[in-house]
């Protein structure tokens, strides 16, 4: 009998009605997901069919299993997947990414910010789910008359398979074009978003599925070894010159990451009122890198501890903190104890989240200060609020043996902003009262007046000018929602622009030295990761393996992006996009006029990368001997 018969059976045809249904809903929400990321995204015929193709090689996998499943398997095919546009949804509002499956080791981190993903769900996302009110009873239905179905048998089954890989055939043309004007797009997946954009966010996850897959038998592996990494330290330039250098030799060093501190809350009032007088009063007397921007990626608070103690980039997918925390490291910690220097770090929240009480060992902190060593006394958000954190922080770091370095990482300003509003001063927002930024400004506000309060504390202890401050925010507080609200704030007519929304997410960084000796305002392209080698510079000592820049010694700018992007003082250049702003007229310009940093980008990364993997700082090290 010909398989092709039972094809044109009454309930056949029943049956996979319901296969195109399930289809069509699963295309419609990831043709969703790439409108959320770029609006016209999908202009390209071939993406778009693509996506369509894969969306129906997905729906139509259930009808090769036994006649009585098959609905309920289309029912959960379609679920999954709407959970999967659903987690990218949220992943972008809060990261600006994809979620990838070299992140899901991240769930056990979940649970402490259950506040922050409740709040990013929103009404509309319900619009996801509205299928299933049609697709529960269809399959019911398929489900009571599966005996009226066509058994599974091997000619039908060829037929159904042979059906399926055709509808893939789109999926491999697209791939195969998009291998040819980005290569190295696909096996490297810095730009997650870029590359989603580009094929389909649907084929994205395919790709990302069969990368994980492939690493899982092979091994991840950065593409070079041992050599290269060595030969990259001996051959890379080293900065001759050294102004300020040991200016605050000896002199502790005490460095506070601000959770989601962004820069145009600096030197800005409400309603009359600064919304960070203690922080504009530490940028006047201070140094004030005023281009500094986060190059966070999923591990947004871990990952700035990381680029700033330990000096490397985020790792590629995942997060190092939870990743390599066994790894050996060069840091701000480890040179300073080279010194004599005793060290600390303090956080307010449970020693274990973000793998905190295995990784500050490898970054070489002698104790970590965390919930369970504080007098919970206060709590706001997610932990010990920063007015009990800083109050109690003053005597800790007095009985703390000199010279000393001290890391502490806030937390009341945490997303989402609208947590225990009652317990922080309040702010003449006006007609900013209630919405996501005017909840954001209260915290902030609230954030810098117990910066203040510890500010006074080490003065009134002896401890401020026998130490260098460094303030900085870990990474951008506000998503893509609030733009219409922040460029009324900014009075821009518009935050649309990409550059315009760049610049938006800048983060402060100041630093402020013994007796205010050194002040200046410096607006080079700045990242975290230029954090430690400046501090250094300061301090007197050499951090060779860290791979930012000392700021107070260098006349370009140039920040490196975990997505594969970079910047210096002129451009900003997108390779996987194959874009290049200009970020003062925020003009496009041609990307063939950036070979050379382009390669010393992906030099970069690519370095940084294998150090993680295969643990190689110990061979690094010997190599400088």
């Amino acid at each position: 009998m010909s398989p092709w018969k039972n094809l044109g059976s009454r309930f056949h045809g029943f049956e996979m009605a319901v296969g195109g249904m399930v289809a069509l809903a699963i295309s419609l929400k990831f043709m969703h997901l790439n409108h959320v990321m770029m609006r016209g995204s999908l202009e390209n015929p071939l993406t778009l069919l693509a996506l369509m193709g894969t969306s129906l090689f997905l729906a139509g996998l259930p009808l090769l299993l036994p006649r009585k499943f098959r609905g309920a398997g289309m029912l959960f095919v379609d679920f999954w997947l709407t959970v999967l546009v659903w987690t990218d949804i949220l992943s972008l509002r809060y990261y600006s990414d994809l979620f990838t499956l070299r992140n899901l080791g991240l769930g056990t981190q979940l649970s402490a910010v259950a506040d922050a993903i409740l709040a990013l769900m929103e009404p509309r996302d319900a619009l996801l789910w509205i299928d299933f009110l049609i697709l529960v009873p269809l399959s019911v239905r398929l489900a009571k008359r599966s005996n009226e179905l066509p058994p599974l048998e091997w000619r039908r089954a060829a037929a159904v398979t042979a059906l399926l890989v055709f509808s893939l055939v789109p999926f491999g043309m697209r791939i195969d074009r998009f291998r040819e004007t980005c290569p190295g797009a696909l096996a490297s997946m810095w730009d997650r978003p870029a590359v989603a954009l580009s094929i389909g966010s649907l084929n994205y996850h395919l790709v990302d599925l069969l990368a994980v897959a492939t690493e899982r038998f092979r091994g991840q592996n950065s593409g070079i070894g041992l050599e290269e990494v060595l030969g990259w330290f001996q051959e890379r330039p080293r900065q001759a010159v050294h102004n300020h250098h040991g200016v605050a030799s000896g002199k502790n060093l005490v460095v506070i990451q601000v959770e989601a501190l962004q820069a145009f809350v600096l030197n800005r009032s409400v309603g009359g009122v600064e919304i960070t007088p203690n922080l504009n009063r530490l940028a006047r007397r201070g140094l004030n890198f005023t281009e500094t921007y986060h190059q966070t990626a999923m591990g947004n608070s871990a990952d700035a501890e990381f680029l700033v103690n330990a000096g490397l980039f985020p790792a590629p997918s995942g997060v190092a903190y939870t990743r390599y925390a066994g790894n050996d490291y060069n840091s701000i910690a480890s040179a300073l104890k080279a010194q004599g220097y005793s060290t600390i770090a303090l956080h307010g929240d449970k020693p274990g989240f973000w793998n905190r009480a295995r990784m500050y060992p490898s970054l070489s902190f002698d104790r970590f200060v965390s919930n369970k060593d504080f007098e919970v006394d206060a709590v706001i958000g997610l932990g010990l609020s920063d007015e009990s954190f800083f109050r109690q922080a003053v005597p800790i770091l007095k009985a703390q043996k000199k010279p000393f370095y001290a890391f502490l990482i806030t937390l009341s300003s945490h997303y989402p902003f609208n947590m225990d509003l009652e317990k922080i001063p309040d702010l003449p927002l006006g007609d900013l009262a209630g919405t996501e930024l005017g909840n954001y400004l209260r915290c902030i506000h609230y954030a810098d007046l117990q910066i203040g309060a510890f500010v006074a504390g080490l003065r009134r202890e002896g401890l401020l000018d026998e130490s260098v401050l460094a303030v900085y925010g870990d990474h951008p507080g506000l998503t893509v929602a609030d733009r219409p609200d922040l460029a009324r704030f900014l009075g821009v007519p518009d935050l649309e622009d990409p550059v315009a929304w760049k610049k938006a997410q800048r983060i402060p960084l100041i630093v402020r030295l013994p007796h205010e000796r050194l002040r200046g305002r410096f607006s080079l392209a700045t990242g975290q990761i230029d954090i430690g080698p400046t501090l250094g510079n300061l301090l007197g000592v050499d951090l060779v393996t860290a791979f930012g820049q000392d700021l107070l010694n260098t006349r370009h700018g140039f920040v490196v992006f975990r997505n594969g992007s970079f910047m210096d003082d002129e451009a900003w250049i997108l390779p996987e996009m194959d874009l290049a702003y200009d970020m003062k007229t925020g003009k496009v310009q041609t990307l063939s006029s950036q070979p050379d940093s382009l390669s010393r980008a992906r030099e970069k990364l690519s370095v940084s990368d294998a150090i993680l993997e295969g643990n190689l700082i110990p061979e690094v090290n010997a190599s400088f001997q």
